[in-house]
């Protein structure tokens, strides 16, 4: 009777033992936990860059309007969609020319003003080297005007206009 109360007795012990680290077990597993920080940095946007695309044929004479070329670079890691244009005022590519917007007062050139809408979208890494999309080719139709008053002197010339463009990541 004795070694049965002895086999009683360990299985019981055996059983309390299982409970105590069962139950430890449990405990830690309940409470292991860890509270603290994580981090996400954001990237500073980099400005796109427009660059004038004079690979277009001629279209302006006296009286006409005529369309300002450029290309656009997106050097961001995200697409850009611009929404809006303005442009600055016109001067002659060749700076010692006769013809600049305005000869001897006579306005030669006009520019549309305020902002002019836009639909443009840019590629991330757009144009800035092997591997990305290429820059993005863009115009805005009828957005100079020469005026009948044109001087003579603006014949052949190639005008530079300063285009800025406004928009967000897409």
């Amino acid at each position: 009777m004795a070694a049965h109360l002895n086999r009683r007795a360990a299985a019981i012990l055996g059983a309390f033992l299982l409970l105590v680290v069962g139950s430890t077990v449990a405990y830690a597993n309940w409470f292991a936990r860890g509270t603290g920080f994580g981090t996400a940095k954001t990237i500073s946007a980099v400005n796109l860059t427009v660059t004038a695309d004079t690979g277009h044929a001629a279209d302006l004479y006296p009286g006409a309007s005529g369309a300002i070329y450029f290309s656009i670079s997106n050097p961001n890691p995200y697409p850009v969609t611009l929404t809006s244009a303005s442009l600055g005022t016109p001067h002659n590519q060749d700076s010692a020319s006769a013809c600049q917007a305005s000869t001897n007062g006579t306005t030669n050139l006009t520019v549309t003003g305020g902002s002019i809408p836009v639909n443009i979208t840019v590629p991330a890494r757009a144009g800035t080297g092997a591997g990305n999309p290429a820059a993005v080719s863009a115009s805005l139709p009828g957005a100079i005007q020469m005026t009948m008053q044109a001087d003579p002197s603006c014949q052949s010339q190639v005008f530079l206009v300063p285009v800025t463009l406004s928009g967000a990541s897409s």
